[in-house]
């Protein structure tokens, strides 16, 4: 039975995302029962299995996202964006652009694409809705940009990007890897502006006014001020980007900025049990052989030409049916070293940008929680009749396999081997 583990290992693998899948479970948490079962039939102990829980990322994506709940519950991001918005005046054209670079700038700096994606989609929606814009235009194209950016060196998704590769053995790739996405994000939001430009330019806009936007308070000047601290500390001081989120999180916490219980309530603790969980079960597939295995049958279906487009089909498949951090991340980047070994004039920055790109092109999909995010919110806002949202549904269907489709193609033409 041995040597049937590589095997064993990854139907355990696709047996856990499939069932989290159907029956909406919480993958991370299944995966840490699978980890237990898998571990017995293979003789492995506890502490075999926890070697996979890795408490330095865990650490990182809880300071991470405890410090922007702060800030996102006192509503400092939000008032930033409404007031970068309002600097505009009755340029309204303008609107979506800025909307793409703010949610990309407060995406970058450290809260990630998944809670900057949730607030942004709200705030994208309610300004399109007051300015008389298309709420869905404004929400693709925050959602762009907030996964373009979504893998900055200080993001949750880019922390955990940076250890799986460094795990894999590759160091330096992370700027490229974050440019390349970005790239990425450009296209789709090139994209989302010819398809909506004539909706777009049908209506005449409200002007969203500095005048009406109330003043920064005290607590949100002080939050503002922390950011940058947490930023600094990262880039000139070379501190742990965990750690200095903490430090900073702390302070403003004894200051009393906002509620405690009201910001750790905004770290995403479904999300921290689904990337951890799906690590302790990757750790034992990869022990056992299964990895290996997985790289194998990739191979064997690539040629040096087909690799990148076959990383981002996949990449988006499977991120159809689980999430990009959690799932996707730690399921292909070990698959990587082999295919970098079997074709070497490809790099490893260019087939990780493949795997983020390719995650992120089905996250606009309705079935996932970036497309679902828009569609709620879209309801919610405008107040929408069943037809209109189902209408909505299968546009949004349509656009998340049509920017898969495209990223394909722009991994088989080598776009993300420009920098990679």
């Amino acid at each position: 039975m041995a040597e049937y583990f590589d095997i064993i290992s990854l139907v355990f693998l696709v047996v856990t995302i499939t069932v989290g899948f159907l029956k909406k479970m919480n993958i991370g948490l299944l995966a840490i029962g699978m980890s237990i079962v898998l571990a017995q039939l293979a003789g492995f102990s506890s502490s075999q299995v926890y070697a996979g829980f890795d408490a330095k990322l865990f650490t990182q994506l809880v300071g991470v996202t405890y410090l922007f709940g702060i800030a996102q519950v006192n509503g400092t991001i939000e008032l930033l964006v409404k007031k970068t918005l309002a600097l505009v005046g009755n340029k309204s054209f303008l609107v979506p652009i800025i909307l793409f670079l703010t949610s990309g700038f407060f995406t970058a700096i450290g809260p990630g694409n998944i809670s900057m994606g949730a607030l942004m989609t709200v705030v994208a929606i309610t300004i399109a809705v007051y300015m008389g814009k298309n709420p869905i235009f404004y929400a693709l194209v925050t959602k762009a940009a907030t996964n373009g950016f979504g893998l900055s060196p200080i993001t949750p998704a880019g922390i955990i990007s940076t250890n799986l590769g460094e795990a894999a053995g590759f160091s330096g790739f992370e700027m490229g890897v974050f440019l390349n996405v970005i790239l990425w994000g450009v296209v789709c939001f090139i994209t989302f502006a010819l398809i909506f430009r004539k909706s777009d330019k049908a209506t005449t806009a409200k002007v969203l006014k500095m005048e009406d936007l109330e003043a920064f308070t005290r607590p949100q000047i002080i939050t503002i001020i922390g950011m940058v601290v947490m930023v600094s500390m990262v880039l000139f001081l070379g501190i742990d980007v965990g750690l200095a989120s903490f430090f900073v999180a702390a302070i403003l916490s004894f200051m009393g900025i906002c509620k405690e219980k009201s910001a750790l309530a905004k770290v995403p603790w479904g999300t921290l049990m689904l990337i951890c969980g799906v690590g302790l079960l990757m750790n034992l597939v990869n022990q056992l052989g299964g990895v290996a295995l997985l790289t194998e049958a990739l191979l064997s279906i690539m040629t040096e030409n087909t690799a990148t487009p076959i990383i981002a089909g996949v990449s988006s498949l499977l991120s159809s049916v689980s999430s990009t951090s959690g799932v996707v991340l730690p399921t292909m980047y070990p698959t990587l070293t082999g295919i970098v070994q079997e074709f070497p004039s490809l790099s490893f920055t260019e087939l990780a940008s493949c795997v983020a790109s390719g995650s992120f092109s089905s996250a606009f999909s309705p079935a996932s929680t970036g497309g679902g995010l828009i569609l709620a919110a879209y309801a919610t806002a405008t107040n929408s009749s069943e037809n209109e949202l189902n209408k909505i549904f299968g546009k949004l269907c349509v656009i998340a396999v049509g920017i898969s489709i495209l990223n394909v193609v722009l991994a088989w033409l080598g776009i993300y081997s420009i920098i990679g």
